[in-house]
């Protein structure tokens, strides 16, 4: 039985791709003149922030500062550009995020995105009130596509991996929904690159689609329940 909704945030409740990408550009070519491509930035779409600056550390050669001295100076770069322009938000998913809850739903987020910047964002979006649980990936050892944000959600939630579904627009949170044995649906933002989401059980690219009928159907296909 269907009883929680798993929300990503990145690329499905804010529209932050762009931004992000934007912001990694801004520094990289500022310390040491590198122009990242996007083909190769978009792989870590769905994973940390500490992760990624990890790996770009390693894949340049960066000798100079480490991967945690990167991603605290790419976060100054990050909070100047939202200074001038908050993260747009996905078209109609806070409806969506609204429509569930009154239908009675548990409602998490579980993001790679630092607590404060989740709860930022989900205030700015006026839907705080929604979840009951927010989990970061920050705070956990292994980042999408492990399942471990995704099992934490539901164990903070109470309730059992098999009567949640998950709602992801990467590859890597695909992964972890499925590493989790969670249903999973897979938006289709034009924003977040193109990701394979093959594995998701379900695909659609408007939020109005997200009503309460169609998630629990994508749940019981899933779990195979009558």
């Amino acid at each position: 039985m269907l009883k929680a909704v798993i929300f990503d945030m990145d690329g499905v409740l804010v529209d932050s791709e762009p931004v992000h990408f934007r912001s990694n550009q801004i520094t990289l070519k500022e310390l040491f003149d590198i122009d990242i491509d996007y083909e190769y930035y978009k792989h870590f779409i769905g994973s940390t922030v500490r992760a990624m600056w990890g790996e770009i550390h390693d894949h340049y050669g960066i000798t100079s500062m480490s991967g945690e001295e990167l991603m605290a100076y790419n976060d100054e770069v990050l909070k100047k550009l939202l200074e001038q322009e908050d993260y747009p938000e996905v078209p109609k998913a806070p409806a969506a995020v609204r429509r569930l809850k009154e239908a009675g739903y548990a409602l998490a987020v579980a993001s790679s995105s630092g607590r404060e910047k989740i709860r930022r964002n989900i205030r700015n979006l006026g839907i705080e009130d929604c979840f009951s649980v927010i989990v970061s990936g920050m705070e956990l050892k292994n980042p999408k596509p492990a399942p471990d944000i995704f099992l934490k959600a539901a164990e903070m939630l109470g309730v059992q991996p098999k009567e949640c579904v998950v709602i992801e627009d990467s590859a890597n949170g695909v992964g972890a929904a499925v590493a989790a044995d969670m249903a999973c649906l897979g938006f289709l933002n034009p924003n977040s690159g193109d990701q394979d989401l093959s594995k998701a059980d379900y695909l659609f690219e408007d939020f109005s689609a997200i009503e309460e009928d169609f998630v629990r159907m994508v749940h019981d296909h899933h779990t195979k329940e009558p």
